[in-house]
């Protein structure tokens, strides 16, 4: 796919222009958006220069489960190498340290959109500097009935939804469903999360996934929650499975 359409509506100063219209640029004007982390002006992203400047920006990566590499972003781990996940690619521009972490936290917890369209905007900007082919859908990591019934929103719905407007790529928010309220995974092991998420989702979809498909998120952790998703998208027909997901979280000893 050809981005040059999308590449200056992501640059800091502009806005992606995925909702609102006439009304959005008003409103802009009248009540100049904020910086979600400063305080000060914003401009159209919610996040002044300075601080996106500040913002802990994931480095060379390992292509596939998104760890950090000594070079070359575009390598693949020996991790990765031994044992691959059922996904091909892990789109993540940040790294899960502050203040990014602030940031999903206000989104998730505290309902703040404006730290979601950040979030949002620099996962677009991360998915356009790739320069890859687009998939067929988005799918967002569903919630448990219930958990979503207690958040009121799913905030890996949210930015599927912002992506799939820029990219006018379709999102299925409801094919992958959760089908088991799994306890928090928060202080679990990577075996233990795993054992956790075993037969946790399942596809609910009337036909086959897209033959390429994105899995969008808003923290990659150990992995697991999209290691078992990503293998239900594979059985249910995908062939290839990437991850979007704003942040990474890397254990102390990878940085």
């Amino acid at each position: 796919m050809q981005y040059e359409k999308h590449v200056m509506a992501c640059q800091p100063e502009n806005n992606i222009q995925v909702d609102g219209g006439w009304w959005r640029a008003v409103l802009d004007y009248v009540l100049p958006p904020r910086c979600v982390l400063c305080g000060g002006p914003g401009g159209a992203v919610c996040i002044c220069a300075a601080c996106r400047e500040d913002l802990p920006w994931h480095g060379p990566h390992c292509r596939r489960c998104g760890l950090p590499l000594g070079s070359d972003r575009d390598k693949v781990c020996g991790a990765c190498i031994r044992k691959p996940p059922p996904f091909t690619r892990t789109v993540c521009p940040l790294l899960y340290d502050f203040p990014a972490d602030r940031l999903v936290q206000a989104f998730k917890f505290r309902r703040q959109l404006a730290a979601g369209r950040v979030l949002s905007h620099l996962l677009c900007e991360a998915v356009i500097r790739l320069d890859t082919d687009l998939p067929d859908m988005l799918i967002p990591v569903p919630l448990h009935r219930w958990r979503m019934f207690k958040r009121g929103f799913n905030q890996a719905g949210e930015m599927a939804a912002y992506a799939g407007r820029l990219f006018q790529v379709q999102v299925l928010a409801s094919a992958l469903r959760r089908r088991r309220n799994t306890p928090a995974q928060s202080g679990l092991s990577r075996k233990q999360r795993r054992r956790n998420l075993r037969g946790a989702f399942d596809w609910h979809g009337g036909a086959k996934p897209g033959r390429h498909v994105a899995l969008v998120d808003d923290v990659m952790t150990t992995g697991a929650t999209l290691i078992e998703c990503a293998g239900v998208l594979k059985r249910a027909g995908a062939r290839r499975v990437d991850v979007w997901v704003a942040a990474r979280a890397v254990p102390p000893g990878r940085r």
